[in-house]
């Protein structure tokens, strides 16, 4: 199958991506020149690749390779805009260009389209999110993934293509961005003290390899028989912590000395508290569940950190 991949660079792009490679899927990557690709060095000469930043008109690459699928990960996330030109580069990102994506992948009959949420769309609380509850969105970037969603809905009820979102709840794992899962572990690596706040937010962490085949699953859902219209998924782990117990669970795998201290940032204005997920309808539609425990995930994560701090 012929895989279109925006994003395929970042953290869970480049997971699905080697997945996919290996899967004997021909890849075709939207990247910007100056993405850092290292995440998939090795099988880059394996890919089909496009900069976007040097592209003049993007049915070209549309004409040259018979598409049959794009997967949608790419997306700008500024957690709190200050500034029109931070609200105009999202609206162009996570707006603007995916939508051009599916307007010309439906004059190409592309088949399907599988785009990525998040879970801070939801009006979150202390209840698992469900696809069925209401979407108030965290900050203009869940603002701008909630608008695309709605966009491709569209796309998919008035146009010949399939189309699906996930919606994923706190991906983590080897080759992350610097998120608070690498923050802590390279911390207890280090002996470096961080400052934190009280810890008291409780999220769904899920392990990248459950991320990544719950895209899989997400394939094989839009092209079967059992397919009947847009739908949406969360994506995530029925299980939740606390940023607290993260570190606890961190310690006892690193055996090594907790320099996290808990308390001394203040909690943000707008501080998300809650991002748990109810993933039943992902296990109906898609027969997806997460099957990584947070022990094992946070083991594989520390592991993979520590050989990185020894080879550096």
């Amino acid at each position: 199958m012929n895989i279109l991949i925006t994003g395929g660079t970042g953290f869970i792009g480049s997971h699905l991506t080697r997945e996919l490679h290996k899967m004997n899927h021909r890849i075709i990557l939207l990247k910007r020149s100056f993405s850092d690709t290292w995440r998939i060095d090795d099988i880059m000469d394996s890919l089909v690749t496009y900069d976007l930043d040097k592209i003049i008109d993007l049915e070209n690459i549309f004409s040259k390779n018979k598409i049959d699928l794009i997967i949608h990960l790419a997306g700008l996330h500024i957690r709190h805009h200050s500034t029109i030109k931070e609200i105009e580069e999202m609206n162009n990102a996570n707006i603007n260009f995916p939508i051009k994506l599916l307007d010309i992948a439906v004059r190409f009959q592309v088949k399907g389209f599988i785009n990525t949420g998040t879970f801070s769309e939801y009006k979150l609380t202390v209840k698992p999110a469900s696809e069925k509850d209401e979407i108030k969105p965290y900050n203009y970037y869940s603002a701008t993934k909630s608008v695309f969603e709605n966009l491709l809905k569209f796309y998919t009820f008035n146009k010949n293509i399939r189309g699906l979102s996930l919606r994923l709840f706190s991906p983590y794992g080897e080759k992350d961005n610097n998120k608070i899962i690498p923050l802590i572990i390279k911390s207890f690596i280090s002996g470096k003290v961080i400052n934190l706040t009280k810890g008291g937010q409780r999220l769904s962490f899920t392990y990248i390899s459950d991320i990544v085949n719950a895209y899989i699953k997400s394939i094989d859902y839009i092209f079967s028989s059992k397919y009947n219209r847009y739908e949406e998924f969360n994506i995530g782990a029925v299980e939740n912590y606390s940023i607290k117990k993260i570190i606890k669970i961190i310690e006892k795998i690193s055996h090594k000395e907790n320099k996290v201290t808990l308390g001394i940032l203040p909690y943000h204005e707008h501080e998300l508290m809650f991002g748990l997920c109810n993933n039943s309808k992902a296990g109906s539609f898609l027969h997806w569940d997460s099957k990584i425990g947070i022990i094992k995930g946070l083991k594989k994560t520390y592991n993979y950190y520590l050989n990185e701090s020894k080879n550096s």
